[in-house]
């Protein structure tokens, strides 16, 4: 991972959760590392490993998929939740009932996969 993209990301993220915890800021650029983030612009990247982090470590989300619940309908009863800790956070951004992350990331790489055409590391399917 380049420096650059370290610099970016740490902006991004103080940017947008300026009240973060370290420990999960932390935890939130590992996500935001991973292959289907790491060629997004920063901003992108830290919004998605943000409320990736959120969902599953502040939220019921895991235990209503065990439950059975479809992804959207669990992230749908989620939603307060997330927004409450991204107040918390003093995020510049709330979750919108409406946002589908992968049609974000997928929206963008259509609009920069010329740029990266050669690049195989260059991927937006969810680890």
């Amino acid at each position: 991972m380049s420096t650059r993209f370290q610099v970016e990301m740490s902006k991004a993220l103080n940017a947008l959760v300026p009240h973060a915890p370290l420990s999960e800021v932390i935890a939130i650029k590992d996500i935001a590392r991973k292959r289907h983030l790491r060629h997004l612009p920063a901003d992108i990247s830290a919004w998605l490993a943000v409320t990736t982090h959120v969902r599953h470590n502040h939220t019921d989300y895991d235990e209503l998929l065990d439950e059975g619940y479809d992804s959207d309908s669990a992230r749908h009863f989620v939603l307060d939740a997330m927004n409450d800790v991204l107040r918390i956070w003093g995020s510049t951004r709330l979750i919108d009932a409406d946002e589908d992350e992968l049609t974000l990331m997928r929206s963008h790489k259509t609009n920069v996969a010329h740029e990266n055409e050669g690049d195989e590391d260059f991927d937006d399917e969810p680890e």
